[in-house]
C-alpha cells in the first residue's frame, strides 16, 4: 500500500502544473470576428474587392457554452472619396438566399457610393458554417419540372424531400430549432459590436426585410436608418402569399389594359390567363427543353399550378416582365416559341446541378418559415385565400400553397416541428428609427398591402410604391435609387418628388422607372 501511494503521490505532483496552466487557459471569446479571405463566386465579382471574415457566435444563445458557428462577412468598401462612418448592413432574403450573389445586384447599381456595404450569410447558409444545404431539395425541385405541379403524388415525393433534408441535418448535429430570426437578429447585433460600429444603417430586402423588423424590434441600438425594400412585415403568414400574388397579377393586367398598345395586341389578357390556368390544369402539355445546367434534353409539364407559379416568378427582372402579356397571349395561341420560352424560363429557375451552388440553405429556410409563418395559418385559412385571390382558378391549386410554398403544412407539421414562435412575434413592430418601405406594383411575392402593414407602429416612416417594378425595387428603379439616397442623406425629409412623376412604362419599352 505504502508504494502505491508514493506512486499515486509521485503522479499528481506531476500533473499539478498540467492542471494549473489548464485552469489558466481562457476560452476564446464569442462572439469574435475571424480575418480571412473572401470566396470566389461566379456571379459576385464585388466579392474581389471586398474583405470577408467570420462571426463567431452560439448556435443557440439559450445555451451559450456549447457549440458556435461561423458566419461569413463581406464588407464592400465605399466607391467615394468621401465615406462616411456609418455602412449600410444587408440583410438577404429567402429566407436561406445566398447574400453574396444577392447584394451583388445592390452593389452594380452603384447608388450607395458613399458607404460601406456590410453583408453577412445568415446562419445555415451558404458560406456559414454549418451550411444547412439539402440535395434532396434541390433534387426535387427539379424533378419538379417534369411533374405535375398539384397532385397526391407530387405531394409525397415533396414531404420525402424534405424529410430526408431532415435527417440529414440533424444528422450533423445541428441544432434545427436555433435556425431563426430570433437568433439571426442577435447575430447581426452582435456583428456591429465585433466590427466596432457606434451606427449602421440597416438595408433588408423582402425576408431581409422582416429580419430588418425583427433586429428593430429586439435590439434597436446602434441602428441609424431602416430601408426596406419588398416589404414583408412581421404580421405575415403563408396565407398572405396568395393575396400578395393576386395584387401583383391584378396590376400587370391593368397596367397593360391602360397602355394602348398592349391592350390593343392583348386586349383579354386576365381572360386568357386564367383561362389557361383551367385548361392546363384539367389537361397538361409537356414539353421538352435543353437543360440550361447540364445541356441535356429535359421533360417540361405545364399544367395550371406550373402556369401560376411561372407568372408569380416574371417579376425578378423588368424584361421578363414587359415579356409577360405576349407570352400568355402565345401559349393561349398554341405557338411553339411561347411555349418553348415559358418551358426554357422554369427550367432556368430551377436549382442547377452544380453541387458547389445549392439553392437555399433549407435549415434556415424551414427553421423561419415553420416557426414564424405556420403556427399563424390553418390550412383552411390558406385554402380561404387562395379563393378570395382567384376564385376562377380551380380548387387543386387554390386549396394549397401559391407556387414554392406547396405543401408548406406537411413540411412543418409532419417533418421539421419546430417550437412555435411567440406571439409578440407576430405583432407589428413599434420603434421610432427612421424608414424607408419600397413597394413595386408587379411585385407577386410581397405587396404594397404588406409595407403599410410593416408601417402601422413606425412613428417615423415613409412609404413610396414604384409603378411597374417587381421584386427587389432598388436595383431595377433611378427613382427609387433617388429616394434612398435622399433619405440617407436626411432621415427627416426625404426627396419623393420623382414617384409622383412617374409615368406608366410601355411594356415594350427598354427604361427604367
Amino acid at each position: 500500500m505504502a508504494v502505491y501511494q508514493r506512486h499515486l503521490l509521485l503522479a499528481l505532483l506531476i500533473l499539478l502544473p498540467v492542471l494549473a496552466r489548464a485552469e489558466d487557459v481562457t476560452p476564446p471569446q464569442v462572439p469574435r470576428f475571424e480575418p480571412a479571405s473572401c470566396p470566389k463566386l461566379q456571379g459576385a465579382e464585388a466579392l474581389a474587392d471586398a474583405s470577408c471574415g467570420y462571426l463567431v457566435v452560439p448556435e443557440n444563445r439559450s445555451r451559450p457554452n456549447d457549440r458556435t458557428i461561423r458566419l461569413m462577412v463581406a464588407k464592400y468598401p465605399a466607391r467615394s472619396s468621401k465615406k462616411l462612418p456609418d455602412p449600410i448592413v444587408y440583410l438577404a432574403g429567402g429566407p436561406g438566399d445566398i447574400a453574396p450573389l444577392e447584394v451583388n445586384g445592390l452593389i452594380a447599381a452603384d447608388f450607395i457610393r458613399d458607404r460601406d456595404i456590410v453583408v453577412m450569410s445568415q446562419r445555415g447558409t451558404m458560406f456559414s458554417e454549418p451550411a444547412l444545404t439539402c440535395a434532396s431539395s434541390d433534387d426535387f425541385a427539379r424533378e419538379l419540372l417534369g411533374l405535375r405541379f398539384y397532385s397526391a403524388s407530387t405531394k409525397r415525393a415533396h414531404v420525402a424531400a424534405t424529410d430526408a433534408c431532415h435527417r440529414d441535418l440533424a444528422a450533423t448535429g445541428a441544432d434545427l430549432s436555433a435556425y431563426n430570426s430570433t437568433e439571426s437578429a442577435a447575430d447581426f447585433a452582435d456583428l456591429r459590436k465585433v466590427l466596432g460600429y457606434v451606427t449602421w444603417n440597416v438595408y433588408g430586402t423582402s425576408y431581409g426585410s422582416y429580419l430588418a423588423q425583427t433586429l428593430m424590434r429586439d435590439h434597436p441600438e446602434g441602428i441609424r436608418s431602416v430601408v426596406l425594400d419588398s416589404v414583408l412585415p412581421t404580421t405575415y403568414n403563408v396565407a398572405a402569399n396568395w393575396l400578395n400574388a393576386r395584387d401583383g397579377f391584378t396590376n400587370l393586367f391593368q397596367a397593360c389594359a391602360a397602355e394602348a398598345a398592349c391592350n390593343a395586341a392583348h386586349p383579354r389578357l386576365e381572360e386568357n390567363f386564367t383561362g389557361l390556368v383551367n385548361k392546363l390544369e384539367a389537361e397538361p402539355l409537356t414539353t421538352t427543353v435543353s437543360d440550361p445546367a447540364t445541356g441535356e434534353d429535359l421533360k417540361v409539364v405545364l399544367d395550371g399550378g406550373a402556369l401560376v407559379d411561372w407568372l408569380r416568378n416574371q417579376n425578378y427582372g423588368l424584361p421578363t416582365l414587359r415579356a409577360a402579356p405576349e407570352r400568355i397571349d402565345g401559349l393561349a395561341a398554341g405557338r411553339p416559341d411561347a411555349i418553348e420560352a415559358i418551358a426554357k424560363d422554369r427550367a432556368s429557375r430551377s436549382p442547377p446541378s452544380a453541387p458547389d451552388l445549392p439553392a437555399l440553405g433549407y435549415g434556415l429556410a424551414f427553421g423561419v418559415s415553420c416557426r414564424e409563418s405556420y403556427p399563424f395559418a390553418t390550412p383552411e385559412d390558406l385554402a380561404a385565400a387562395g379563393r378570395e385571390a382567384f376564385p376562377h382558378y380551380p380548387a387543386s391549386i387554390r386549396d394549397q400553397g401559391v407556387g414554392g410554398w406547396a405543401y408548406f403544412n406537411e413540411d412543418c407539421r409532419d417533418v421539421w416541428k419546430v417550437p412555435a414562435a411567440p406571439e409578440a412575434m407576430h405583432q407589428p413592430v413599434e420603434s421610432r428609427i427612421p424608414t424607408l418601405l419600397v413597394s413595386g406594383s408587379f411585385d407577386t411575392l410581397t405587396s404594397l398591402a404588406g409595407a403599410k402593414a410593416a408601417a402601422a407602429k413606425l412613428s417615423h416612416a415613409t412609404i413610396i410604391s414604384i409603378p411597374g417594378v417587381g421584386h427587389f425595387v432598388s436595383p431595377a428603379s433611378p427613382c427609387a435609387q433617388a429616394v434612398i439616397v435622399s433619405f440617407l442623406a436626411d432621415l427627416t425629409a426625404p426627396d419623393t418628388s420623382c414617384v409622383g412623376a412617374l409615368k406608366p412604362q410601355s411594356f415594350t419599352s427598354r427604361a427604367s422607372p
